[in-house]
């Protein structure tokens, strides 16, 4: 009998030692690392002196362009909503642009072309939780940034080991337990360059890039 009261009291005792026994709490810290894919729209100006440099009016330099941008960041320092990243970007864009006459809607000259690419380090400021979060980030690394004819592809790298600042935000929304949507607003300091025998000189200009993609941690 004793045997079985004891039994029992144990199962009854049982629920309410469930409650006053502490759970760990669940770690929302960010991730150690994340990997972000991401669509590019670039603004990239209209530059009179490289618009000069290709024989044609500002209005008609290709000021919009697209690609790609690929990163992977890890967050050595993690508190409870801020955290601290390093990590490393390339970024990839392209903008064309073909005369055509208004009347006849034909080509009627050359095909002007830029590109931009480049690879950065970045640093970042982190807000948020693992579900999702903010951020500041700033990098510098090596970029070109070269405007052209078609016919006049570039072969000497133009710019490509100039180092160029960037800087911006964006945030990273997981819905999923390792996929996030994410969005980036990024400003490129590009310096002023001289023409080369492929490409068209430029001024110091500050370049805007959007992006829109995924990311992975």
């Amino acid at each position: 009998m004793r045997f079985w009261c004891f039994l029992f009291a144990l199962v009854a005792a049982s629920p309410a030692l469930a409650q006053t026994t502490p759970r760990p709490a669940a770690d929302t810290r960010l991730p150690v690392a994340v990997l972000d894919a991401r669509g590019v729209w670039a603004r990239l100006g209209q530059d009179p002196i490289t618009a000069t440099g290709l024989f044609l009016a500002a209005p008609n330099l290709p000021s919009r362009g697209f690609g790609g941008n690929a990163g992977a960041h890890i967050y050595p320092l993690r508190g409870r909503s801020v955290a601290f990243g390093i990590g490393a970007e390339g970024i990839l864009a392209f903008s064309r642009y073909e005369p055509v006459d208004e009347t006849t809607k034909k080509p009627t000259g050359d095909i002007f072309k830029r590109r931009l690419r480049g690879v950065s380090g970045q640093i970042s400021l982190n807000f948020g939780r693992k579900a999702g979060w903010s951020y500041l980030t700033a990098g510098l690394g090596p970029m070109s940034f070269e405007s052209y004819k078609e016919l006049t592809t570039p072969t000497t790298l133009d710019g490509l080991r100039t180092r160029t600042l960037n800087f911006g935000g964006g945030a990273r929304w997981f819905n999923f337990d390792h996929l996030a949507f994410t969005l980036d607003l990024r400003f490129y300091r590009t310096r002023a360059a001289l023409a080369t025998p492929g490409t068209a000189p430029r001024g110091d200009q500050t370049l805007m890039i959007m992006s829109a993609g995924f990311a992975i941690k």
